[in-house]
């Protein structure tokens, strides 16, 4: 998948590894504001998503799946929208059936911020903040990959 002004996927690990992830405020489909920084203490997923992305729709599923099996244990989810289309993003935000908050509205630097170079792209961030894993595109086999290593950092 093409994304506005993002080069094609690349198979090198994501360059924000190892480092704290950038912060992030951006507004979720019912008002509220949401920043990254105020789940510190939590493990956090950051998905980014399209509302032109099917694959994107799946891994949300999946996403929330987990989330209602390891929120209790501080599993934070967020997912992240990277269309400059607000109503299409609105629209598909709308039509999924997720527990988690969904950001539909974030600065255009995001995707560069977070190094999104693909869609659906998932980021792992543990309880300090610090990015651990990098997952770029969705197959349903990777959902129990997800669990395996959330489940890690949830144990740290």
């Amino acid at each position: 998948l093409a994304f506005a002004g993002l080069a094609p996927f690349a198979a090198e690990p994501h360059e924000l590894l190892g480092q704290p992830a950038p912060d992030l405020v951006a507004r979720g489909i019912s008002g509220e504001n949401v920043r990254i920084s105020e789940f510190r203490g939590d493990v956090v997923v950051v998905s980014f998503w399209s509302g032109s992305c099917n694959n994107c729709r799946a891994q949300l599923e999946a996403l929330d799946r987990i989330a209602r099996t390891y929120g209790s244990a501080g599993l934070v989810v967020l997912g992240v929208n990277l269309d400059d289309n607000l109503a299409r993003a609105e629209k598909f935000a709308r039509a999924q059936d997720v527990g988690f908050p969904l950001l539909v509205s974030t600065t255009r630097s995001t995707g560069r911020d977070f190094a999104v170079d693909r869609l659906p792209m998932v980021l792992f961030l543990d309880r300090t903040g610090v990015l651990r894993v990098a997952h770029r595109e969705f197959k349903s086999r990777d959902e129990a990959q997800y669990v395996r290593e959330l489940r890690a950092l949830l144990n740290e």
